[in-house]
């Protein structure tokens, strides 16, 4: 794969994870992305995303952007993807020092080796109990449990619900959403009580066997570069390719939601 193809193919997944958690308002200026959604502390749906048609970040953007966010009575915020070539340092130079702790995204190139496992169960709509667990997993109050629900129900491609039970409870959730020929894998989640057993790993074997059925071909998925644990079973389980980094940048000033 030429340089241009695999950056062709880093921006087609970057734009296929915004889909997989679409923000309540979303403005275009310049390229990017002004994404919002209120009463949640989501990052990911409240930032600035450069996009593949993103120009230089100028000071009228940043302009544009602090305006757009104060009417919404937030700071702002901008997604930083090493994608993004010059981004980083153009933000330093308007006062954008804070840096959130870097991401790494995975790439499955093929979905041929991933079979389905009986103790896994798959719905199309998120159950209370599903969400429930997300969210505490995720450590977000009970006020963003409507706006994350809402968030699911506005994917507008194929989405499915994972997890395992143990005794009536849930011990781990997933779900995919395929964006063309790419399963992008979120909120992927296992109880302390249940982990190295397992679980996560045949989540993800079915999620993908099933994805493979709604024609993705490959799949992606996002991790903190700091979860040692996480890159080595993802690494394992056919998530080989590490296609860029991302993080977060404010002012010094500012509080990163």
């Amino acid at each position: 794969m030429s340089d241009a193809q695999t950056l062709d193919l880093c921006w087609q997944v970057e734009e296929a994870c915004a889909l997989a958690w679409p923000a309540e308002q979303v403005e275009k200026h310049q390229g990017y992305e002004f994404r919002q959604t209120s009463s949640t502390p989501s990052r990911r749906i409240n930032s600035v995303n450069p996009t593949s048609q993103s120009k230089s970040c100028t000071a009228a953007l940043v302009a544009d952007a602090e305006r757009f966010y104060a009417g919404y009575n937030q700071s702002v915020i901008f997604r930083v993807p090493t994608i993004a070539e010059g981004l980083a340092g153009e933000l330093t130079k308007s006062g954008f020092e804070n840096v959130s702790a870097h991401t790494k995204t995975l790439l499955a190139p093929t979905l041929t080796s991933f079979e389905w496992q009986h103790d896994v169960q798959l719905t199309t709509h998120p159950d209370d109990k599903w969400l429930q667990f997300a969210l505490e997993r995720a450590h977000f109050p009970p006020d963003h449990r409507v706006k994350f629900r809402q968030a699911l129900l506005n994917i507008g491609y194929p989405i499915l619900f994972a997890h395992i039970e143990e005794d009536q409870e849930l011990a781990a959730i997933a779900y995919a959403v395929v964006v063309e020929d790419i399963a992008i894998i979120e909120s992927v989640e296992t109880a302390p009580q249940f982990r190295r057993q397992g679980r996560a790993a045949r989540l993800l074997s079915s999620l993908l066997a099933k994805c493979r059925r709604l024609g993705a071909n490959k799949a992606a998925l996002q991790v903190m570069s700091e979860n040692v644990g996480a890159l080595a079973l993802y690494k394992k389980l056919g998530f080989s390719a590490e296609l860029y980094d991302y993080h977060y940048r404010t002012k010094p000033s500012q509080d990163g939601a």
